[in-house]
């Protein structure tokens, strides 16, 4: 009997210094991995969100009023108001849904070298129009200097193969910053 007690009160004694070590040390940690973040700080990424926003909704505007004539884009045939909006958010969700073989072969014509050509230091994130049928996009970009690329991406009729139609870079006069 006398042994267990003395068993008990050991193991007792080590599990109260194992919960008081590990609030010391848990007390000592949590600043260091959660430090206070200043209020400028919290507000940064909102501006960024924001000033990307702002960047597509104008770039988009461009292309709207441009009625895709730069593209051969017949008015008739092809709406340009009806093309699907795509940020950088949804873009994974987007190219999810094509096949394994139409994936790749979108992502080879999205980083393609007209692409790499085009993209500077200073440009902005870019975001994408998709046609509701998924056959062509317009990927679009502002640049440093204020200027928008915007590439348009075909795929072949009846093929799960992308490729790019062309560049095209608009001067931005008239819309305001």
């Amino acid at each position: 009997m006398r042994k267990m007690n003395r068993r008990f009160i050991i193991l007792t004694f080590a599990v109260l210094v194992l919960i008081t070590g590990t609030s010391v040390y848990a007390s000592d940690a949590l600043p260091s991995l959660f430090p206070n973040v200043s209020p400028e700080d919290e507000a940064l990424p909102q501006a960024v969100q924001d000033r990307l926003t702002q960047s597509w909704t104008q770039g988009r505007e461009i292309i709207l009023s441009s009625e895709g004539k730069a593209f051969g884009i017949n008015s008739k045939n092809e709406d340009l108001s009806k093309w699907t909006f795509i940020d950088f958010a949804q873009f994974y969700d987007m190219i999810s849904t094509f096949s394994i073989q139409k994936r790749s072969s979108f992502l080879e014509a999205y980083y393609s070298e007209e692409r790499r050509a085009n993209l500077d230091v200073g440009d902005y994130m870019s975001a994408l129009l998709i046609n509701p049928e998924k056959s062509r996009a317009l990927v679009y970009w502002e640049k440093a200097n204020g200027s928008y690329v915007v590439m348009d991406l075909k795929s072949k009729r009846n093929s799960k193969s992308w490729y790019v139609d062309g560049v095209e870079i608009f001067k931005v006069t008239g819309f305001k910053k």
